[in-house]
């Protein structure tokens, strides 16, 4: 196997590990998550994610003629893989792991597109950066919700701000 398709290879196989990583994450957060709307959002997360990793490993099978064979230590090479959430995490803190490793996610595939000249590969790792940036911007505003982010520019009043 020549050097770019060792690389090649290395990059579609780091990229399924973080894929299996960001599901995991979002599939926890959805089981311990008691609203059913937060539930429905990461359970939505998680599927996203696992899409992903069949595109993927798809792209494996048709340049290498391999199947993917996860092996459990690498897990903890994605963004989010080996980070763990209990009870006593808070949705704050879960949506803030999840918006920073949306962003690491986004730039890795971008990176990863620039470094391939095959043009539907490169297509392919565009339009997940391009899913993953739209992660980020659904979690930023949840948070954003969360926290009442510049609720006040939204209210019709500002007499309690005049006395």
């Amino acid at each position: 196997m020549a050097r770019h398709d060792s690389e090649m290879k290395m990059a579609i196989e780091g990229a399924i590990y973080r894929e299996i990583g960001a599901r995991d994450f979002y599939r926890t957060i959805a089981e311990g998550i008691q609203n059913a709307e937060g539930k429905e959002k990461f359970s939505r997360l998680s599927e996203d994610e696992d899409g992903h990793r069949a595109k993927l490993e798809s792209w494996l099978d048709r340049l290498f003629g391999e199947s993917f064979s996860p092996q459990p230590d690498k897990l903890k090479e994605s963004e989010i893989g080996g980070i763990g959430i209990d009870e006593r995490t808070g949705a704050l803190e879960a949506l803030n792991i999840a918006i920073g490793a949306e962003e690491e996610a986004e730039a890795f595939y971008r990176n990863q597109a620039a470094g391939t000249d095959i043009p539907e590969l490169r297509e392919l790792l565009l339009g997940i950066a391009d899913e993953e940036h739209g992660h980020f911007a659904m979690l930023e505003a949840e948070r954003n919700s969360i926290i009442g982010g510049f609720y006040w520019f939204d209210m019709d009043s500002t007499s309690f701000l005049e006395d």
